[in-house]
């Protein structure tokens, strides 16, 4: 089991390397829908579950970041 620290270390990371250079386009995304339609059934050896629900938590921080709120598709 992963501790707490060390998830919140890995969101940041996240979050700092790819996240938080991303433009206000790129992150007006539902990416809760788009893990559910797309993220769970592209399996790649380069990417698991794991690593792809790090990013969809460090998007939807920015989003709160930025818009004060998570977007949600229509």
């Amino acid at each position: 089991m992963i501790s707490m620290e060390d998830l919140i270390k890995k969101v940041f990371e996240d979050w700092k390397w790819q996240v938080k250079d991303m433009s206000d386009y790129e992150l007006n995304e539902d990416r809760s829908e788009w893990m559910k339609n797309y993220g769970r059934k592209h399996k790649s050896d380069l990417v698991d579950d794991f690593e792809s629900d790090i990013h969809t938590i460090s998007i939807e921080l920015e989003q709160l970041r930025r818009n004060r709120e998570i977007y949600y598709g229509d």
